[in-house]
């Protein structure tokens, strides 16, 4: 089987794979070859922290599952650039035709090691540990390699292992024919055949592994979410809406309250001072109205 054609939909990462004594140190994992453009001009060669975070930001922007394949390979690679540079944390000024020639040289490798390292778990050797199978993997890739480099993105690889729907996709592809005709790999290729082929893990070493990695939710079901999400949202910002207005409502009508208690109040003073300006007058005619009534015939006269 092609592991290279077979593999060939591997499109962004790198790989994850524990570290084992026949493998390369760190070092010489920095990634060598730059894929070079049409451009005759090198540019200056990838270090291991921009690899990963091209590997990062295409992760971020391939697994969106609500904008996921509704883009432009434009506007698609114009997002990864954009969030590769938003999200890094080192001195880089890579462009987007730089960015997507490195990733064809990250998908060809990687293509190629996990082609190498499924043909090692199909032969289901007993007693044989993870980190020996890709040790072994690492060997066959030396070998099958038209160089006969060294894997130069392991470190890539490990970013992209455990992704759940890479490994549904692999599945899938391993109950289908493969195809003889081996497929141009190119980081300008639609991004909906872009999704990485990593090998499925076998029974001996983690039989849990369905359970294990955990899916990102599919996009009709994410927008279903956002949009249930939305509308609970909107509902809130009514109920609180309805609320402040009946708490003003309320407010009001206190304060409506609160005048006409204060004009019965005043209406009260005024009633009970009318009432006690005519009981002086009252009063004050009494006192006259006996005055005049007094005898005065037997008061002596001089």
């Amino acid at each position: 089987m092609d592991s290279g054609g077979y593999f060939t939909d591997l499109i962004t990462n790198g790989f994850v794979a524990g570290h084992s004594e026949n493998a390369p140190p760190a070092q010489e994992l920095v990634a060598q070859d730059e894929v070079q453009a049409r451009n005759p001009k090198r540019t200056k060669n990838f270090t291991i922290h921009e690899d990963e975070q091209l590997v990062k930001s295409w992760l971020n922007v391939s697994l969106d599952p609500v904008k996921g394949v509704d883009q432009s390979r434009t506007t698609y690679w114009k997002r990864i650039h954009e969030h590769f540079h938003t999200h890094k944390d080192f001195s880089s000024d890579r462009s987007q035709g730089s960015l997507m020639n490195r990733w064809s040289g990250i998908q060809h490798d990687v293509n190629l090691f996990a082609g190498c390292l499924s043909k090692i778990e199909g032969r289901n050797q007993s007693g044989v540990t993870i980190d020996g199978k890709q040790a072994d993997a690492l060997k066959m890739f030396i070998r099958e390699d038209k160089q006969h480099r060294q894997i130069p993105y392991k470190h890539c690889w490990k970013l992209l292992k455990g992704q759940a729907k890479w490994a549904d996709r692999q599945k899938q592809m391993e109950t289908q024919k493969p195809n003889n005709k081996k497929q141009k790999v190119s980081a300008n290729s639609s991004h909906t055949s872009a999704t990485p082929l990593l090998p499925a893990p076998t029974v001996d070493e983690n039989q849990h592994s369905d359970s294990a990695l955990q899916r990102p939710q599919g996009q009709k079901k994410e927008k279903h979410k956002l949009r249930q999400h939305s509308s609970i949202e909107e509902l809130d910002y009514l109920l609180a809406k309805k609320k402040e207005a009946d708490a003003e409502k309320e407010l009001k009508k206190e304060e409506r309250y609160k005048k006409a208690f204060t004009l019965q109040e005043e209406r009260i003073r005024l009633e009970k001072e009318k009432l006690e300006l005519q009981r002086d007058q009252f009063e004050f005619y009494l006192e006259e109205e006996r005055i005049m009534n007094i005898d005065t015939s037997h008061l002596c006269t001089d």
